[in-house]
């Protein structure tokens, strides 16, 4: 299996099983199938630094998504069995200790009973004192219920007209109420145990009797109920005052549970419908209970009770490709801008300051992009201003209309805002409001003093102040106003507050005087508002981002489609030469600027070709100039002696001189010597003019070498060891080349060491043969003559220069034309009274 394969297969297990560790491993396996795929596609010095940087960046953000969605889900889970673990639990240990200490304080407190033997009954006072001194800390995430009864168990205080007996509430209790452990703390039990935690505490008051003689005497009863909490959603209570793990957890838009008992349905909440989308059956399957089970695209998680009757299945939606794609954005933009401050520092660390030269495919990819992201940044930010200042003008809204229900339903009770009898009453209003418009609510008398709250514990912890916000009076009094929304903050958090007016009724008008006003806070800074504008970055960011990724795409293509031609045209400009044949470049789009530079190109190769032609015939001209030149040059040395043995001989026989037969063979030997210079100089110069067509074959250059350098020894001799030879064994480098052609060219180049070492010093050469790189050998000739003069090295390679007194000059330029022939290489290195080394390089045979 290819690392492609085992790329997708990983990453389609990771997903589908929703394994972080299995979608790290696969995004590693791609990372290096793309990155070979990238240095099989172009030259590594052109793309191989671009495209790994850019695979880098990938690779790192899905990675960081990978590894947050990682942590989401691990959270998740934890998430989940701690809110199964709490709908399975009916009893609050700790808080049912807790109370029963507080109880049996309660029953005794001198205060209370003093309280209650006053006419009439301060029940209001009462109230305060238990929820002051004996239901705070542990006890504020339960809504608390205080009842009072006389000796007689009649109730006592303002609402004794609507309010039971405590026989006929204790016989309803009885009915679902089970004792605990503290005596008279009762856990009531309800037809559904999963909704919420209800205790009920009967509490006998008692006092001394007169004089301390006799039993106690009774003075009434409280009848307390506590019930766990259930916050409304625009409460502004829990950041402020409450610590969350006390309370029943809330709902997330996308979170919902289920409770079982005995495999049947009984209680649910959140939008999923468990009744129709998740079989019974499936409680049956182990793995629901250890990490859960993704049933169409939602992921289940169930706990049992120790009796194993009574199950909860908490239900979340799977992490989708859109969660995990809006990770990889933020990871990807968060690199990228971290990636840039570091550039950018370096930048201005660097002493040739801003100095960054981008290539002309770098520059239009920049400029392409850049000319659609920016645009694209603005519509953005525009949009988001307009979501958000929609969203808020929707918010307040929604407000005015909870506001409006919440001040119609007032208006009906507004007398009891001036009766200072009824703020028992009062109380219970507010909380029947505050509970029909799911906000909290605050009542102000005339002058702004707070009268009751559905949230006392705010007013009484010092958050908020009992007097009403001056600029709301402002608003509402002194401009007439019939609303007004202001911003306030309670401790560290801030929220909106509506503010409307309780007028009396009027028979000449609408509006009467003012009564009272309605405060209203709205928990939204933290929430509402934040989830929205959360969901619309996310939607941007992804937006953004793919954008980003098609754009920079597109760019790729258009840079390549563009530079194409470019590319070309510099490739066709490398290989232009004025020895071989150059093609012209076949462009359709002519009327474009490239196609322009195209034509130029054709043209200027036309013009090349003109001028090759006309200066090869020049040069071919000049060579033969050059050649009859020096033809004529050597042949004039030789002919001046051959005239004037001629002319003496001639002298010799006109004078019939007695030696004269001794002159005419004298003579004739001399002349047929020079005939033998004359022909050796016409042989040497049609060798040159003609080399033989060369014949290459498969050769062990090693072998060749030796051969060449043993019949050296053997012809001149090699008594003192004069020539050193470093060969590796035959056979070890095999070349395509014509075999006479080296056999000269070795003989000539070892003949002229030998022959530059003058006769005062001991000849001495060395001869060496190496691979030099990839692909090539290296042959080394060094002698320890004369050298060469500085003036006369640039002309050694000449034909007919020599710096012998015999020789044509020939040898040396036969043999640099053959090595290149070859594919090789033929130069020197030379010190004045040190020694030459001639060097040959030749490529390897494939």
């Amino acid at each position: 299996m290819g690392w492609g394969s085992l790329a997708v297969l990983l990453l389609g297990l990771g997903g589908g099983l929703h394994r972080g560790y299995l979608l790290l491993t696969g995004m590693a396996c791609l990372y290096l199938v793309l990155a070979r795929l990238g240095q099989l596609a172009g030259r590594p010095a052109q793309r191989g630094p671009a495209y790994l940087l850019f695979l880098l960046l990938g690779l790192a953000s899905a990675t960081g998504a990978a590894a947050l969605y990682g942590q989401f889900e691990h959270q998740l889970l934890l998430d989940k069995q701690r809110l199964a673990t709490n709908l399975l639990v009916d009893n609050d240990l700790q808080g049912e200790f807790l109370l029963g200490q507080r109880l049996r304080r309660l029953a005794s407190d001198p205060l209370v009973a003093r309280l209650f033997t006053t006419m009439p009954v301060r029940t209001e006072a009462i109230r305060r004192r238990i929820e002051r001194q004996y239901l705070r800390s542990y006890f504020d995430k339960y809504e608390e219920s205080v009842d009072l009864f006389d000796p007689s168990g009649q109730p006592v205080g303002g609402e004794a007209d609507d309010t039971l007996t405590f026989n006929q509430t204790r016989l309803l209790l009885s009915r679902t109420a089970t004792p605990t452990d503290q005596e008279g703390v009762y856990l009531l039990k309800s037809d559904n145990s999963f909704s919420s935690r209800r205790y009920v505490a009967v509490v006998p008051v008692t006092q001394p009797a007169p004089g301390g003689i006799g039993p106690p005497a009774p003075v009434g009863t409280i009848l307390l109920t506590l019930s766990l909490k259930q916050l409304a959603s625009y409460s502004v209570l829990p950041e402020l005052l409450v610590d969350q793990k006390f309370f029943q957890p809330g709902l997330a838009t996308d979170l919902s549970y289920a409770g079982y008992a005995k495999g049947r349905l009984v209680y649910s909440e959140g939008d999923f419908d468990y009744a129709n989308r998740l079989p019974v059956a499936l409680l049956r399957d182990q793995r629901l209970y250890q990490n859960g089970l993704i049933v169409s695209d939602f992921h289940h998680l169930a706990m049992r009770d120790a009796s194993g009757r009574r199950v909860v299945v908490v239900t979340t939606s799977t992490y989708s490709v859109a969660d995990w794609f809006s990770n990889f954005s933020f990871q990807l933009l968060l690199n990228v801008l971290v990636w840039l401050l570091a550039g950018g520092a370096y930048l201005l660390l660097r002493r040739e300051g801003w100095g960054v030269q981008f290539n002309f495919s770098a520059r239009i990819q920049l400029l392409l992009n850049l000319g659609i992201l920016l645009p694209l940044l603005v519509v953005s930010v525009a949009t988001a201003s307009q979501v958000i200042s929609g969203y808020r003008r929707d918010l307040h809204r929604t407000y005015e209309r909870r506001g409006r229900i919440a001040l119609e339903s007032l208006l009906r009770r507004r007398d009891q805002l001036t009766d200072t009898t009824a703020r028992p009453v009062l109380q219970a209003l507010a909380h029947n409001v505050a509970a029909l418009t799911e906000t909290d609510l605050n009542l102000y008398d005339s002058r702004g003093q707070l009268l009751v709250s559905s949230q006392p514990l705010i007013f009484e912890a010092g958050l908020l102040g009992p007097l009403l916000n001056p600029q709301a009076l402002v608003e509402l009094r002194e401009r007439g106003l019939s609303r007004t929304l202001l911003t306030e903050r309670a401790g560290s958090l801030s929220f909106n507050s509506l503010y409307l007016p309780v007028r009396a009724a009027s028979v000449d008008g609408p509006s009467g005087p003012v009564l009272g006003y309605v405060g209203i806070p709205f928990f939204d800074s933290q929430k509402e508002l934040d989830s929205k504008l959360t969901e619309l970055f996310t939607t941007i960011l992804n937006i953004f981002t793919l954008m980003f990724l098609v754009f920079l795409g597109l760019a790729f293509v258009a840079t390549r489609q563009l530079t194409a031609p470019l590319k070309l045209l510099t490739q066709r400009l490398t290989r232009t030469t004025l020895t071989g044949q150059n093609e012209l470049l076949d462009y359709h789009s002519s009327d474009d600027e490239i196609g322009l530079l195209v034509s130029e190109y054709n043209s200027m190769l036309r013009k090349l070709e003109a001028s090759k032609r006309e200066l090869a015939a020049q040069e071919k001209e000049a060579a033969w100039r050059e050649m009859a030149r020096q033809v004529a040059h050597e042949i004039k040395n030789p002919l001046t002696p051959m005239k004037l043995s001629l002319q003496y001989l001639q002298k010799a026989i006109s004078e019939r001189r007695p030696n004269a037969e001794e002159l005419i063979g004298r003579i004739s030997q001399t002349l047929i010597t020079q005939i033998d210079v004359l022909s050796d100089i016409a042989t040497s110069f049609s060798t040159f003019t003609n080399l033989p067509a060369m014949r290459p074959t498969r050769l062990d250059v090693v072998a060749v070498l030796r051969h060449c350098a043993d019949l050296f020894r053997q012809n001149d001799g090699d008594e003192k060891g004069e020539l050193h030879l470093q060969l590796p064994p035959d056979g070890t480098y095999t070349v395509f080349a014509d075999e006479s052609l080296l056999v000269r060219t070795f003989n000539n180049l070892l003949l002229n060491a030998r022959q530059a070492v003058p006769s005062d010093r001991s000849p001495r050469q060395q001869v060496s043969l190496r691979a030099e790189g990839t692909g090539k050998i290296l042959i080394t000739i060094t002698d320890n003559g004369a050298g060469i003069a500085e003036e006369v090295r640039e002309k050694i390679f000449r034909p007919n220069f020599t710096t012998k007194l015999t020789g044509s000059g020939i040898g040396l330029a036969v043999a640099k034309r053959g090595i290149e022939g070859a594919g090789g290489r033929l130069w020197f290195e030379t010190e004045v009274g040190v020694g030459t080394t001639f060097f040959i390089e030749l490529p390897l045979a494939g």
